[in-house]
């Protein structure tokens, strides 16, 4: 006999899956109510907690869930760099780091030359230039709109200081994660010019529907910035 529980294992979540890289909870209600299967709010709680621990369907943060069930893979090599120069100067400082060529595997064309971009607190952002300036580095230090493309030049050497933001996602080994790195990239392309805006977009987009993301997380930073990262969820997309 087939149960409640078989029919959104079996076909609610799956027509789901299929429809979207990610949707809440309340789609899920939605789906339930629409095929008039008697679940409670608590079982259906339970239930998703069971598809989520079977892998049926995979969390995506709060509220949040995804077909995908792989995080990206960021290349951490390409700011080894630059990570190190910064800690040997302050072993105690805390920053993450992030390069427009670690994107590469979700764009078109490849960029050749990067831009790094350091979050740390805003007070420590002078000190932390003048130190990379003297250890080769091109630096800019939290340039405003209007200045941003005449003081960021691609190359090995370019970084690009800014304050950490409240809601900024936690890095890890100094690694920014992939949902700062969209957010930002998004961001900061419109004054920065490190790419076509449409290229851009794209690599957003094909990154979010590739891998899983933390959405919840990358949402709250995404408001923070002023980043309408929506219209990228809520699109079908496989690639």
């Amino acid at each position: 006999m087939t149960t409640n529980k078989d029919r959104l294992f079996e076909e609610l979540l799956p027509k789901l899956k299929e429809a979207h890289s990610y949707f809440r909870f309340s789609a899920i209600q939605t789906a339930v109510n629409e095929a008039e299967l008697e679940i409670t709010d608590g079982s259906l709680k339970q239930y998703i907690n069971e598809a989520v621990h079977r892998g049926i369907i995979h969390d995506a943060g709060r509220d949040w869930y995804s077909r995908l069930s792989e995080p990206a893979r960021i290349d951490s090599k390409q700011v080894a760099k630059l990570i190190r120069a910064v800690e040997k100067a302050f072993p105690l400082l805390d920053f993450s780091v992030w390069s427009t060529t670690q994107l590469n595997p979700w764009m078109h064309h490849l960029l050749a030359q990067p831009v790094h971009f350091l979050n740390a607190p805003k007070d420590a952002l002078e000190t932390i230039g003048d130190a990379l300036r003297d250890s080769g580095w091109e630096v800019a230090i939290d340039p405003p709109p209007s200045a941003a493309r005449q003081v960021v030049r691609p190359g090995e050497k370019m970084v690009v200081l800014r304050p950490t933001l409240s809601r900024q996602p936690a890095a890890e080994k100094r690694q920014a994660p992939i949902e700062q790195m969209l957010v930002d990239l998004l961001s900061e392309n419109p004054n920065c010019g490190l790419m076509d805006s449409s290229e851009a977009q794209d690599a957003a987009s094909k990154a979010i529907h590739s891998s899983l993301m933390q959405v919840s997380g990358m949402q709250r930073y995404a408001e923070s910035r002023k980043v309408k990262i929506e219209e990228f969820l809520l699109v079908n997309q496989r690639h």
